[in-house]
């Protein structure tokens, strides 16, 4: 399957779909599990990205017309990691995350998405499938330069804060 990304039109709009929903899907499930924890600027803030991969879904969606996409189930994405570039590990996430914290995730993943782009730019000898890439790539880039200005703002405005857990998980024995 891997090969077909370079080559195939609509294997490489299907990996673009996929790329922005489930950016999509993740963001907003943060966004609801800060907003449970009370951390509603936060949720509010996740909330607002999700809403630019939501966008950018529906634009990916709209060069889909006239092409038969392949239902590709997960395992079937080429993707460099285990899951799509775009999505953050949960791992990287908790209920006392900070502004911060979040924009720096957001940040990784969208030049993850950027890189991705980039990459099957640069290995695609199919010209539509190099056009769209190196488009896509300019938007994620676009996404990682205004995360970096909110980064910015958020730091200037930032005093250090405790992050102690007063309420840390329990895991019986």
């Amino acid at each position: 399957m891997s090969e077909a990304l370079y080559q195939d039109e609509a294997v490489f709009l299907a990996h673009s779909v996929a790329l922005e929903q489930e950016a999509t899907e993740r963001l907003y499930e943060l966004a609801d599990t800060l907003e449970i924890h009370n951390n509603r600027s936060l949720s509010s803030l996740l909330r607002e990205l999700a809403a630019y991969s939501e966008q950018h879904a529906r634009q990916v969606a709209g060069l889909c017309q006239g092409h038969s996409l392949p239902g590709l189930r997960a395992w079937e994405y080429a993707w460099p990691q285990d899951e799509s570039p775009e999505v953050f590990h949960y791992s990287q996430v908790h209920y006392l995350l900070q502004a911060e914290q979040a924009l720096q995730v957001a940040l990784e993943v969208e030049q993850n998405a950027a890189a991705f782009y980039r990459d099957v730019a640069a290995r695609t000898h199919n010209p539509q499938i190099q056009r769209w890439a190196l488009q896509f790539a300019g938007e994620e880039e676009e996404h990682v330069r205004k995360l970096q200005a909110r980064l910015l703002q958020v730091n200037a405005g930032q005093s250090p804060r405790d992050h102690t857990d007063f309420d840390p998980p329990q895991i019986p024995e």
